[in-house]
């Protein structure tokens, strides 16, 4: 296994940061010479600096240290799956999917692809986190462009993608599943559908 070379990752880190040696020393509050030491491998922080690295840096530590964290790994489409159920059934976010089926005669003949799109509307005052997770995704967006685009390094397409992860650390609701009788379902269902608008209907 090959060994994780932290002062390659602080320097990876720093530069991204756009900070001098001095600066960025400065910046954590550690001596310049010690800042010198870690980036050259020469001594290893302690604990303490390293979770100073992390709070200031919005850097995870698993990123830091070369620490994969199997906690959230996609690895199936079932896991997708989940991860689309837990989404949807947040208190503080609204999705919209809207599924474009191109089995249509219609659409046969125009070559259309289907689709199924994600909308999150980002001034949606009903759901207070819609336009941080519009900014989210914004940056994942640029984030991976840059990337495919060779624009930026893995290293620094890790650190922006470990820096969204601490920076929105917001915590979420999941929304209450009752569990009805048929009755108690149907009464509801008519008055959900009489709260929808004739557009809504065409859909």
């Amino acid at each position: 296994m090959q060994e994780i070379n932290l002062g390659e990752k602080l320097q990876t880190l720093r530069k991204s940061m756009g900070y001098t040696q001095k600066d960025f020393a400065k910046f954590l509050d550690i001596p310049q010479p010690s800042l010198s030491s870690y980036e050259n491998n020469r001594n290893s922080p302690t604990t303490d600096v390293l979770v100073n690295i992390s709070k200031k840096c919005n850097i995870s530590l698993d990123w830091l240290c070369g620490i994969s964290s199997n906690l959230h790994t996609i690895s199936t489409l079932g896991d997708i799956s989940e991860f689309l159920y837990n989404l949807l059934e947040i208190n503080e976010i609204n999705i919209e999917i809207e599924i474009n089926n191109s089995s249509s005669n219609d659409n046969k003949i125009n070559n259309d692809k289907s689709y199924v799109n994600l909308i999150i509307y980002k001034d949606d005052k009903k759901y207070k986190y819609n336009s941080f997770l519009y900014k989210i995704i914004e940056k994942i967006q640029e984030n991976t462009s840059d990337f495919k685009s060779y624009l930026i390094s893995k290293d620094i397409y890790e650190i922006e993608k470990s820096r969204n992860h601490e920076y929105y650390n917001l915590p979420v609701t999941k929304k209450y599943l009752p569990n009805l009788s048929r009755n108690e379902r149907l009464k509801k269902h008519i008055e959900y559908m009489k709260t929808l608008s004739e557009e809504d209907l065409k859909l």
